[in-house]
């Protein structure tokens, strides 16, 4: 960078910084949009017959990140990554971002760069423009991020084109897209509490939380081959599920030996590897259950598709009490005693 380069976003001012990241973009490859960055609002052609879906997450420095841990470019994947998943877990296509930030004056402005290029190369993967959003001057470093997404074309019918957390039905087979455990193993090696003898496997388990990979592509054939309940897995498999049955109305029973152990986790963490995988977040594979030939139509599409595989790793019971329960039994039949855990942003991990 030059020496007169502004070193900070106090040097550059706000609307300065805004046509910088409007150049570190670049523009839209969709051709539905019709406005983008440079006016009070961005404008677009929906889709013929697509439903709309929108979901937005915050994130706050020392809270749900930490520059210590992450590039700024990988902190700008994993941002928009994150609101891809979510949008994945309903088996849509992710179209459009909004982002605002709040920055703190001393913001270096080589780093927000950074963290552009970082979530325009996770848009341009999975066919997602950043359109707009806003800037402003703040004590604390928080990103915004709001993502709309669009459904497969809706045929004539009352059957939503979706994944829903409700829809989960007693007998319906419980599995998952990928392995589990390589995001919080990752973090885990990130903070010095885990060490790995190979170099190559420390660094997949670190790149598994630095920059995960959202799965849209499974979320689309999940509902065309007719799963109509899913979720990602964000908050830990057992808490995840969990969240499904509540919504459902009915319990859960988890193999924890057929539970897919991320490649390495094993190497690295002995016996706790499947602690991690049951209770650790943040892999966003997607969690689904349907009938099990519903299920077995799925794996089939998404092996034709050169997918992962889909593991069967559960099934779906009837509610036995108020509150529900999710259960994870060891091969022999021998329940698990693993706390269920996920993260809640008011009482903590």
């Amino acid at each position: 960078m030059p020496t007169d380069a502004p070193a900070s976003v106090a040097d550059l001012g706000e609307f300065g910084l805004i046509d910088r990241l409007a150049q570190t973009l670049g523009p839209s490859a969709n051709p539905n949009l019709v406005i983008g960055i440079g006016d009070d609002a961005a404008a677009w052609l929906p889709s013929p017959r697509c439903m709309t879906v929108a979901t937005t997450d915050a994130l706050v420095a020392g809270v749900h990140f930490d520059l210590a841990t992450t590039s700024w470019e990988d902190l700008g994947w994993k941002a928009l990554a994150e609101n891809i998943s979510d949008v994945a877990a309903m088996g849509c296509r992710p179209r459009y971002a909004l982002v605002a930030l709040a920055l703190p004056a001393n913001a270096p402005v080589s780093g927000i760069e950074a963290f552009y290029r970082g979530m325009r190369a996770c848009g341009e993967r999975y066919g997602c423009s950043v359109i707009g959003g806003d800037v402003v001057r703040s004590g604390a470093f928080v990103i915004q991020v709001t993502l709309l997404g669009e459904s497969l074309p809706m045929d004539a019918g009352p059957d939503r084109l979706l994944l829903e957390r409700s829809r989960a039905r007693d007998g319906d087979a419980i599995a998952v897209t990928g392995p589990l455990g390589g995001s919080t193993g990752g973090l885990r090696l990130l903070l010095g509490q885990a060490t790995a003898s190979e170099a190559r496997v420390a660094e997949e388990l670190m790149n598994a939380h630095r920059r995960p990979m959202p799965r849209v592509q499974e979320g689309l054939a999940l509902v065309e081959a007719g799963v109509r309940c899913a979720m990602d897995v964000s908050d830990g498999l057992l808490a995840d599920v969990g969240h499904i049955c509540e919504r459902s109305g009915v319990d859960a029973d988890l193999d924890a030996s057929r539970v897919p152990l991320y490649h390495g986790l094993e190497a690295v963490f002995g016996q706790e590897a499947l602690r991690l995988a049951l209770t650790g977040g943040e892999d966003y594979e997607l969690v689904c259950a349907a009938p099990p030939e519903t299920i077995a139509r799925a794996g089939e599409l998404l092996a034709e598709r050169g997918l992962g595989p889909l593991s069967v790793i559960g099934s779906i019971v009837p509610r036995t009490g108020v509150e529900p329960r999710v259960r994870a039994f060891q091969s022999s039949g021998v329940p698990l005693d693993v706390t269920v855990g996920g993260w809640d942003h008011f009482h903590g991990g």
